[in-house]
């Protein structure tokens, strides 16, 4: 059983480490799209800069010539195109036109006749024309882009953007006219995509089958161009391969840890429920019982009935925490039926041979909902001949039950003869409220303020007010946890009548050792 637990924890953080792997790859290839995009992004915004600059050049270029300082197409305005070429870094040629006519330029000087121009590629409303892939006879007819506007011609060459490339990235430059929902790619690559994304300036992957490409849209509010920035997907997972190994080996470590924890927790709190359970159902838990006695007398006044259990393994689970496993699971009614029907078929020998000793048995505040316990402890006490007033009830105050229905249940048991007793007093949320609330017959002080005896800790100064305090509300005591003869003489001392328990007058034994310990104290002290 424990073997197999362990393998299924172990194929648990494995498949948690794979999850974890195929998690961290895609958180990876998540987070590489992110910052692909965010250079995307800054790449476009650096070419709208640049195409903005052109922009700004032409226009300066555009002004200088209207109303130009000398007349048109003469030798001064010839030379005067020619010196604003000679300073421009982009612009190859400067010319004028006339009637859609070339008829001079910085380079070809005055043309006899002049040169009839072709249908433009894209016009706007304001006269602006642009002409795409038009030969230029100053560059052995190598295609260039031509931008005319009032009568100024200006050619931009084909590679204007081409030193501002980056590694892995690729672009696309558009001139758009809204009014006409019109796109014209002046340079870089040719990326099919519909115009009107373009004009939307969004994000979006390539579509369809075969290598993606993330594609990113940004237009400028100054003129009107538009840039588009590409990037393959493929190259970008191999370009930044070590840092997704990282998220995916992260990934994996995130899935061992977390399926492990996990299978922890399933072993120790769902699986732990499991065999509690079973156990519980086949009667396998044991119970024994620790002896406690009167001061000052020392005498025996019976015992408290403590479960205990080992699980699957045989490993001892605490019984702090396999009742509370019991209770947040939902049958903790059944290790009730079990510690009440085991207890009283075990001791009940003994309180029937001497009624003046007491059975403690612990319970639920769960259980006095209803009438199970009732009928519990009329088939096993009240039916077997042991008096009910031998049954002290203990009731642990960490329960959150309507205090309405304690206070009835209570009632109930307080009629039927059976003692409660609040268990653990002091260590939980809801002391003053169970005194006030409940007609219980004594309070367990809880081992926390009996180890504070004889020392200078700040709680030490608590045992004596709720000695008081149960004094003036004419509750009895039991006092548990004394492991020394110091703390048992210290209650002596008090000078009060109560009960105590620990390891000092006797540890827990079987019901089988119950009477032999009676014997060692059978003689009381006075």
């Amino acid at each position: 059983m424990k073997q197999r637990r362990r393998l299924a924890i172990v194929a648990l953080a494995l498949l948690g480490t794979g999850l974890g792997v195929a998690s961290g790859n895609l958180l990876g290839r998540a987070t590489l799209l992110r910052t692909a995009t965010s250079g995307l992004s800054a790449y476009a915004d650096e070419l709208i800069a640049h195409a903005q600059d052109y922009d700004r050049e032409i226009n300066t270029i555009r002004k200088a010539f209207n109303p130009s300082k000398y007349p048109f197409c003469s030798p001064q305005e010839i030379a005067e195109m020619q010196t604003m070429t000679y300073r421009s870094p982009e612009i190859k040629e400067i010319g004028r036109t006339r009637d859609g006519v070339l008829e001079c330029s910085a380079f070809l000087g005055r043309l006899k006749p002049g040169w009839p121009e072709q249908q433009p590629s894209l016009a706007f409303g304001d006269g602006t024309r642009i002409y795409t892939n038009v030969p230029l006879m100053i560059a052995d007819r190598t295609p260039g882009i031509i931008i005319e506007t009032d009568g100024v011609s200006v050619v931009i060459g084909p590679a204007a953007f081409d030193h501002w490339n980056r590694p892995g990235m690729r672009y696309m430059v558009d001139v758009v006219s809204r009014k006409k929902n019109q796109v014209l790619r002046i340079a870089g690559a040719k990326f099919d995509v519909d115009p009107a994304w373009i004009l939307s300036q969004g994000t979006m992957r390539s579509p369809g089958p075969g290598p993606k490409e993330i594609y990113l849209s940004r237009c400028s509010s100054y003129s009107p161009i538009c840039i588009v920035t590409a990037q393959s997907t493929a190259e970008l997972m191999v370009g930044e391969k070590p840092l997704l190994l990282e998220y995916m080996a992260l990934g994996g470590l995130a899935g061992f840890s977390l399926c492990l924890a996990l299978g922890q927790f399933y072993v120790q709190r769902v699986g732990l429920a499991q065999q509690l359970r079973r156990a519980i159902r086949k009667d396998a838990l044991t119970l024994v019982y620790q002896p406690v006695l009167n001061l000052p007398s020392r005498s025996c006044a019976g015992a408290e009935a403590l479960v205990r259990w080992s699980d699957e393994d045989g490993v001892p689970v605490a019984a702090d925490l396999f009742v509370r496993i019991a209770e947040d699971s939902g049958f903790i009614g059944e290790l009730t039926a079990l510690v009440v029907r085991r207890a009283t078929a075990e001791v009940g020998e003994i309180l029937r041979k001497d009624r003046a000793l007491t059975l403690s048995i612990n319970i639920a505040a769960s259980d006095l909902e209803g009438d199970a316990l009732f009928l519990l402890l009329e088939e096993h006490v009240e039916r077997t001949g042991i008096f009910p007033r031998q049954i002290a009830l203990e009731l642990t105050e960490r329960s959150t039950t309507d205090l309405a229905v304690l206070r009835y249940a209570v009632m109930r048991l307080h009629e039927h003869g059976y003692q409660v007793h609040i268990d653990d007093f002091g260590s939980g949320f809801s002391s003053l409220a169970y005194l006030h609330e409940l007609a219980v017959d004594a309070i367990k002080i809880d081992r926390t303020f009996t180890r504070t005896i004889g020392t200078d800790a700040v709680t030490a100064s608590i045992l004596p007010q709720i000695l008081a305090l149960a004094e003036s509300l004419q509750l009895e005591v039991i006092v548990e946890g004394v492991e020394t003869e110091a703390q048992a003489q210290y209650l002596e001392h008090t000078g009060r009548h109560m009960q105590a328990q620990g390891w000092h007058f006797g540890k827990p034994v079987s019901a089988r050792d119950l009477p032999k310990y009676r014997e060692l104290v059978e003689t009381p002290r006075d």
